[in-house]
């Protein structure tokens, strides 16, 4: 089989990738790119764009109405289809998951292989299983930041534990100095918090390049990292103030150097990687986001959100009680349960979507698949919710009591789109023609055109041209 690593850069849109691509100061984003095909993937799924569905559609061959996947926490064994790298195991080839959207729970990853779930795992497990204590510790950072970053760390067991894997597990010398560097930063300008997301991916990066040989490599491995898409959404208006030309910002008070900082981390990725590329040129180095994102003016936002902080609390309401959930992680307004007896997960599901404020505005949606429940708390309006109290299970009940919070927030600036970026390097197709048209493809395409690659090698690359729209 062709060794395939898939570098998955979550949403980085071409847009971004010129505005800083050719600059100085990202030389190996530029020297990647100019020895890449390149092409522009189109999610072609239905419904709201969201990266724990696009990806799975990229992985499966399959868009959403096929594959199943709406949430996360959704019960795994909803989901339809294969990903590429279980094809992949079972023909025999190992593989090296590190993050990959919906991957969880791990699977053997065979010879020189290894397996990271991604960050909203349902559990720690992980191969090899002396990594499941740092990712203990990076669940727990997940729980304990959703839409505003905490500058709180796991209790003291989990972080020790965690930091006595740090050396087995690959993590650096330099990391962990620069760890304790953010870590005093915050102390010194809390602003700096901002920062900490883009520390899962230097940490994890270290972890995939300590277990990833170049030479003797998986027959796929995949990488992901949310670190530039995070900014993005948070801080487009800065890094294009362009499409807000409404916007009047006092001097020195943009984020923009957010973005330069996370660019950089790609930036030092990616000299690693066309290193590896040249050591071995058999390797087929491809890198995809799944879609992009563009600006997004949310005029409506009031700078008020519901947060569900304490989801015992929460629950307690629904008449269940709590031996009789789990909870899962999910992505912010999202709280995911696994509620795994029928009349109790009913109950729940319409305890919450009955629950009303104002003038008897439902604001909570329930999507059921299979043992677990995926929970969106949306934001009424301010006046909607103005008093201390709303109803649920046919009781007054004050929003602290039921563990959610209003929280004053900036909306995002940047929101998904379909059009995502994909780029293929591979060492030795150099000196032939490059495909650099960023011509349209799929995205449920990808996976049958790497299967192809795993299976014939660089003859197949060019073969991505004819899917193309």
């Amino acid at each position: 089989m062709t060794p395939i690593l898939l570098l998955e850069i979550n949403e980085i849109p071409w847009r971004l990738i010129d505005r800083y691509g050719d600059q100085h100061r990202f030389p190996n984003i530029s020297r990647f790119l100019k020895q890449a095909h390149q092409f522009t993937t189109v999610a072609v799924d239905t419904g709201e764009l969201s990266p724990w569905v696009t990806w799975p559609t990229l992985h499966r061959g399959m868009n959403n109405e096929r594959h199943g996947i709406k949430n996360l926490g959704q019960d795994p064994a909803t989901f339809r289809g294969k990903p590429v790298w279980q094809e992949i195991r079972e023909q025999g080839g190992s593989i090296a998951i590190c993050g990959s959207m919906q991957s969880w729970p791990p699977i053997d990853p065979g010879e020189n292989g290894f397996y990271v779930p991604d960050t909203f795992a349902h559990d720690e497990r992980c191969y090899p299983s002396y990594l499941d204590p740092l990712q203990a510790f990076n669940l727990s950072q997940v729980r304990m930041n959703g839409r505003v970053v905490s500058s709180a760390l796991p209790g003291a067991g989990e972080s020790i534990r965690a930091a006595a894997s740090f050396v087995k597990s690959g993590i650096t010398v330099g990391t962990c100095a620069r760890i304790a560097g953010q870590l005093l930063g915050e102390r010194l300008d809390a602003s700096r918090a901002a920062r900490r997301p883009i520390f899962q991916t230097i940490l994890f990066w270290d972890v995939f390049r300590k277990h990833f040989s170049a030479r003797r490599p998986p027959a796929f491995s995949t990488f992901f990292t949310n670190h530039v898409a995070g900014v993005m959404h948070r801080y487009w208006d800065d890094v294009f103030p362009e499409d807000f030309p409404e916007r009047k910002q006092a001097a020195g008070d943009s984020n923009e150097p957010l973005m330069r900082f996370a660019l950089q981390v790609l930036d030092d990725m990616l000299a690693e990687v066309i290193e590896w590329a040249a050591d071995n040129p058999e390797l087929v180095v491809i890198l995809a986001s799944s879609m992009g994102q563009d600006a997004v003016h949310r005029r409506s936002h009031e700078g008020v959100e519901l947060v569900v902080e304490d989801l015992a609390l929460l629950m307690s309401h629904t008449g269940i009680s709590r031996e009789d959930y789990r909870p899962l992680l999910a992505m912010v307004p999202q709280i995911a349960v696994e509620i795994r007896d029928g009349d109790k997960r009913a109950r729940a599901r319409r305890v919450l979507e009955s629950a009303f404020c104002g003038d008897a505005r439902q604001f909570i949606g329930v999507q059921e698949m299979g043992s677990s429940l995926s929970i969106t708390v949306n934001t009424p309006t301010l006046g909607q919710m103005s008093g201390d109290n709303f109803f649920i299970n046919g009781a007054a009940v004050t929003w602290r009591d039921a563990g959610i919070r209003r929280q004053d927030i900036e909306p995002g600036t940047g929101y998904h789109i379909p059009e995502g970026s994909l780029a293929v390097l591979c060492e030795q197709m150099r000196g032939e023609p490059l495909i650099q048209s960023r011509s349209r493809v799929n995205a449920d395409r990808i996976k049958d055109w790497m299967l192809a690659v795993s299976r014939d090698g660089s003859r197949a690359i060019p073969s991505l041209a004819s899917a193309c729209l």
